[in-house]
């Protein structure tokens, strides 16, 4: 049997989600709304189908295609212009040569059409119209009956005081191939306005069928989650996918639900649709195909559309989430708000009620949506953050988005360069190593793969490489398990200055990559001894009778199999006993063990060294197991530095370094240097006034820390040409009372923040490169627009720790008096 569908609506009151699709395309239950229709037409004998579209007709045509996927025949027909119901159906005269039913794209129904058909043909009416009963008749089509079954009267949307029956219209015919005869040629023509008030007033009988069961129009955005909801409480009796697991909870194929989260009743998942560890699915939620909930995650009576990915801890009430979005972690988004397809929300995203966000939009973390997001996307600066570019793995940065970034960069070097590119151990880095490699091949730029190495590594073979000009690493965030990070690096191996960031970015978003000629793409190789050439260089400047006293008294903790060898090497270096393999897995999911650590170290008498962020974060743990934390064991290194340099030295340091080393290098007759915060500023700053052999391992791997190993050997080294342990050496080097603490602040908003701190009588800025100093009472405070997040990023220093949260406390409240 045949069947027309008529799919040429915008479903402009179902914006944002049909801004870029047609209404039959919106999504129920992970699906189009059509295909359930196709799918219904199919169950009742109507295999053979024609499709009617208008608006955007590409997306249903690319879906259905012919049909077969669905084991129907599709066919299709185009209005170029407007036609109406009746004028888009005689488009297909030359199909529609036998009894044909005609059904809104948009209608979503679990009517027994067979019974209709069969009304119909005992009838030997030309036309019959299938009605339903409903309670508000005022806001559709009535249609009057005689006692006869036939249809007496139309009302279209008739008043209160009009309502004739509670019988509408549905858009449900059967029509016979005669009728099209009377509908004119390329006319806007309807069925109900023009066709069947004609056929009533010559006479023409038409038939009136009341069908039982469910029937929809799905005309807002408040109807479609009702459809949803419909679905789940069984009153819409169309088979529902998936197996049921519990009373109407539905899993479908291939989901992966963590054992210990929480799927309340009525629920629905989807068909290898992720459910994390402590993620809460309320009732009358429905969380579609390839769709992922992380850890911690909360959706009440919420629409979580397909391959969308919703953050850690982040909560939805009562909203829909279109197609491909991603929310970063700790977003919200309330009642009745929608956000459309293909947009992304940065971390601590609010989304007020009744918020709707079309589709392609950025919303940048921190943000407040209190209207909504139609034209522009709310951004940060930048698409690099303080050390490199980060996102959701496989979300935000992807291999297309790698391949991108390595055609731009690779744009920014020129044709015929060459760069290193390392990455860590985890399997999505080799992923996104080679989509960036594969860019920069594409735009002539020769590429050396050290394949699975650390960051220190990278740099140095960066940095000491014959024609190297510049460097990559790829790796997973250390602070979140789900973020990529690709890193760049100049000649020297060294994080990138802004204007250089700048350019790189400049050319990613125009999309402007040189096109070379086959022969001219860059050529792969793989370099090798990777490990022995950084063992050789650190060796250079080290000086091992300083190190011997050291031999056979350290312990170390290091997931980098390259970086204990050096260890071991130099060192005589043991893993911690029973907790060293733990070092080796491939994707540490616990945190580090420190008081094991610890009592190894004390029990055996000797340092413990925890190599942590690829190479480069160093924890040191002395011999009686105190823990020294990042933050102190880099004092250490800074103090150990201003001792063992030769006076007049300069002394670089970043603008929020303790105040006892400003003393130190006083004392040591050594002069203070201010630099910027940012990394690749800092290094170069160095560079510019000192040899680049001695200052890159110095300042890079020691002074810096950008190294841990290297920066604890040279600790090492300076400890042993003064016969002191690590525990003596720690008491003698004064306690610094720090804190870092941040405070969100929109993007738009930074430059007045800064400005109006800056006019206060405590700021202090000439002394500093960025950012500012207050001084206040019980302590001093640097305030730096971040890079990375749209908020103040804050160092509190005071002379104890009882002042410190003092000053905390102060700072908070003026600070919040002037951030938004």
């Amino acid at each position: 049997m045949k069947a027309v569908i008529l799919a040429g609506g915008q479903g402009t009151r179902l914006r944002p989600l049909t801004e870029n699709i047609p209404k039959p395309m919106a999504n129920l239950l992970g699906r189009p709304l059509m295909e359930h229709i196709v799918l219904h037409l199919r169950r009742h004998g109507f295999t053979s189908l024609m499709a009617t579209l208008h608006y955007r007709p590409r997306a249903i045509r690319d879906h259905f295609g012919d049909g077969s996927d669905l084991q129907v025949d599709m066919r299709y027909t185009l209005e170029r212009s407007p036609l109406g119901t009746a004028g888009s159906v005689k488009l297909g005269a030359d199909f529609l040569d036998e009894t044909f039913l005609v059904i809104a794209g948009d209608a979503l129904t679990d009517f027994d059409l067979s019974a209709f058909w069969r009304f119909h043909q005992s009838s030997g009416n030309a036309v019959s119209l299938c009605l339903t009963r409903v309670q508000e008749p005022g806001e559709f089509g009535v249609v009057a009956m005689d006692e006869e079954g036939r249809v007496s009267r139309f009302l279209e949307k008739p008043g209160v005081s009009e309502v004739c029956s509670d019988t509408v219209n549905t858009g449900i015919y059967l029509i016979e191939p005669e009728v099209l005869k009377r509908i004119p040629d390329n006319t806007a023509y309807d069925f109900a306005g023009d066709l069947f008030p004609e056929l009533l007033a010559e006479g023409v009988p038409l038939g009136a069928y009341v069908a039982e069961g469910y029937w929809s129009d799905i005309g807002n955005l408040v109807q479609l989650k009702q459809s949803h909801w419909d679905f789940l409480d069984g009153r819409l009796r169309l088979p529902l996918s998936g197996h049921q697991i519990a009373d109407r909870v539905w899993v479908g194929n291939g989901a992966r639900i963590a054992p210990d989260a929480e799927l309340i009743a009525p629920c629905w998942i989807g068909d290898n649709a992720r459910i994390r560890p402590q993620a809460k699915i309320g009732p009358y939620s429905v969380i579609c195909p390839d769709a992922e909930i992380d850890a911690r995650a909360t959706v009440t009576r919420g629409i979580v559309m397909n391959n969308s990915f919703i953050g850690e801890a982040s909560d939805l009430r009562n909203c829909i989430i279109a197609n491909d979005n991603i929310l970063e972690a700790h977003c919200e988004v309330t009642d009745e708000s929608v956000i459309g397809a293909h947009c992304h929300l940065g971390r601590q995203v609010s989304v007020l009620p009744g918020v709707l966000v079309w589709p392609d939009k950025e919303v940048d973390s921190h943000s407040t949506l209190k209207e909504n997001l139609v034209w522009e996307s709310l951004l940060r600066p930048s698409i690099f953050a303080s050390r490199g570019v980060n996102g959701l793995a496989n979300l935000h940065i992807t291999p297309e988005f790698a391949v991108s970034l390595g055609k731009a960069f690779g744009s920014s070097l020129g044709r015929g360069t060459r760069v290193t590119v390392g990455r860590d151990n985890h399997a999505f880095s080799r992923i996104i190593k080679r989509a960036f490699i594969s860019g920069l091949l594409a735009v002539g730029v020769s590429v050396e793969d050290l394949e699975e190495t650390s960051v220190p590594e990278t740099c140095f073979i960066t940095g000491f490489s014959r024609h190297t000009d510049g460097g990559a690493y790829i790796r997973m965030s250390d602070s979140h398990a789900s973020v990529s990070v690709i890193e760049l690096f100049d000649s020297d191996g060294l994080p990138l200055v802004r204007q250089t960031r700048r350019k790189i970015e400049a050319v990613f978003f125009r999309g402007e990559f040189p096109k070379v000629a086959v022969d001219s793409v860059g050529n792969l190789t793989y370099p090798g001894r990777v490990n022995e050439r950084y063992l050789e260089h650190i060796e250079q400047f080290l000086h091992r009778d300083a190190l011997r006293p050291w031999h056979d008294r350290v312990l170390h903790y290091c997931p980098f199999f390259s970086l204990a060898h050096i260890l071991t090497e130099l060192l005589g270096s043991s893993r911690i006993p029973g907790l060293g393999e733990q070092a080796d897995e491939r994707w540490p999911t616990s945190p580090v063990p420190y008081e094991r650590i610890a009592s190894a170290a004390e029990l055996n008498h000797k340092i413990a060294m925890v190599i942590e962020k690829h190479g480069e974060q160093l924890t040191l743990v002395d011999e009686v197991g105190a823990v020294h934390r990042p933050q102190r064991t880099q004092e250490l290194l800074a103090a150990a530095f201003i001792l063992s340099a030769p006076a007049d030295d300069p002394v670089f340091l970043p603008p929020d370094h303790p105040e006892f080393l400003d003393q130190l290098a006083e004392a040591n007759g050594r002069p203070v240097v201010i630099t910027h915060k940012d990394a690749g500023a800092q290094v170069h700053a160095v560079l510019s006034s000192t040899r680049h052999n001695e200052a890159w391992l110095h300042l890079t791997h020691y002074y810096l820390g950008y190294g841990a190993v290297a920066g604890a050997l040279r600790l090492l080294e300076y400890l042993g040409s003064r016969n002191l342990s690590l525990h003596e050496f720690e008491r003698q080097v004064p306690l610094s009372y720090r804190r870092s603490m941040s405070i969100p602040c929109p993007w738009g908003e930074m430059g007045r923040v800064m400005r109006e701190l800056g006019e206060l009588p405590e700021a202090q800025r000439e002394s500093i490169p960025e950012g500012l100093r207050l001084a206040l009472e019980f302590g001093w405070v640097y305030v730096l627009p971040s890079s990375d997040l749209p908020q103040l990023e804050i160092t509190l220093e005071a002379p104890n720790a009882t002042l410190l949260a003092t000053l905390e406390s102060e700072v908070n409240q003026r600070l919040r008096r002037v951030a938004p």
